[in-house]
């Protein structure tokens, strides 16, 4: 276990930008490990913005789960904003040479070793054979939505699907401090494929229907609290595999095939995820000059680059109502009454894969005793 040594300090700043560049520089100089840290024992107020050190320069090698304990302050009443940075580095000998899944999960919080959570806080692609260090501040992953667990004593786990070198990841909690629009949240699983890129959704093969995609659930019923005030859904989701028969333009399902799948609420399509280009030869979060394909537009992901945050707000909060959720995976034509239609992966090994995961996040400006209540649809 790993035991971090908090040091109050309070920050006098000229503004925000000049403190988040300062901090960033020194993350970098340091490949790794920023020195910015504060106390959050019991009874210290908290400073405007403060880091929280989790993993430093951690191995990662042999697609081993690393999991280990780090201290994140008492409370989350006065938390406004919540940036996870994640940092990759080469121990000697270089990186590993392959783009492959990686993510971060919360298992445990506040020191309660009674629950496991398991929640995807970010997820990764890693870079052909670099470091991701060229990169301001490292990949960027809002995990505010997670702030009323990242309370006490919580257990972090991490993994990337590598087998040949060794990755060292470092990862930093930024924390910033006011008054939230609303004080209270809870966040809840709705869909978790999301062990590894291939244990996702089979895309292509199998029976389909309308709450369900080759044995993976996909419709639900939520049940509200009466005190919501904000209902959003945050969703990850990276095809992997080249499968055939070939999309338009001989894009291969799911990496490269550009798609787009839908949200539904109460059956009606409401949000649409389009995993299409990112650009990923010249968009500026991916690290450049890799060994590999990196330039190569994948759908809705890059090699060297977090996977994007979908977050997903409903107009109204649904405050003490039960409504139903579906995720729609976009095929040639989505035709519930007619599944033959459907596109079809021809047997071809590797598979097509969708690794996914949906929370859905409430908030309230007063103490939700109650949390959503989610069950799946028959």
């Amino acid at each position: 276990m790993k035991r971090i040594n908090l040091i109050l300090s309070f920050l006098l700043l000229s503004g925000s930008t000049g403190f988040y560049a300062c901090k960033k520089n020194a993350r970098e100089l340091e490949a790794g490990k920023a020195k910015m840290e504060m106390s959050n024992a019991s009874g210290n107020a908290l400073a405007t913005n403060f880091t929280i050190n989790t993993f430093n320069k951690e191995p990662i090698a042999n697609a081993a789960v690393v999991s280990k304990k780090f201290t994140f302050p008492a409370g989350s009443d006065d938390v406004t904003k919540i940036l996870m940075h994640v940092y990759l580095t080469c121990p000697t000998g270089g990186c590993p040479p392959w783009d492959v899944f990686a993510n971060l999960k919360l298992m445990k919080s506040n020191g309660d070793d009674t629950k496991t959570y398991g929640y995807e806080l970010g997820r990764w692609i890693t870079p052909y054979g670099r470091p991701n260090t060229s990169i301001p501040g490292g990949w960027v992953i809002d995990v505010t939505d997670f702030r009323s667990l990242l309370i006490g004593e919580v257990t972090l786990e991490t993994r990337a699907e590598v087998y040949s070198g060794t990755w060292q990841c470092s990862v930093d909690f930024e924390y910033f401090t006011g008054t939230p629009q609303y004080k209270y949240s809870a966040v809840v699983p709705v869909i978790e494929y999301n062990a590894w890129s291939t244990s996702g959704i089979t895309f292509g093969k199998g029976i389909v229907t309308a709450n369900s995609y080759n044995g993976k659930q996909m419709g639900f019923s939520i049940q509200m609290p009466s005190n919501a005030e904000k209902t959003s859904f945050r969703s990850i989701i990276s095809g992997w595999g080249h499968a055939q028969p070939l999309a338009q333009g001989g894009r291969g399902f799911a990496e490269w095939a550009f798609r787009k799948h839908q949200l539904n609420i109460d059956d009606t399509p409401a949000f649409w995820h389009d995993m299409a280009s990112l650009g990923c030869g010249t968009n500026p979060k991916v690290v450049k000059n890799q060994g590999g394909n990196w330039t190569g537009n994948r759908a809705g992901w890059c090699p060297g680059m977090e996977v994007p945050v979908r977050t997903d707000v409903l107009a109204t909060p649904k405050a003490g109502q039960t409504f139903n959720f579906n995720y729609v995976l976009q095929e040639d034509q989505w035709n519930p009454s007619d599944m033959t239609s459907k596109w079809r992966d021809n047997d071809a090994v590797p598979g097509a894969y969708y690794a996914l995961s949906t929370y859905l996040v409430v908030q309230s400006n007063t103490p939700l005793t109650t949390i959503p209540i989610v069950t799946n649809r028959p």
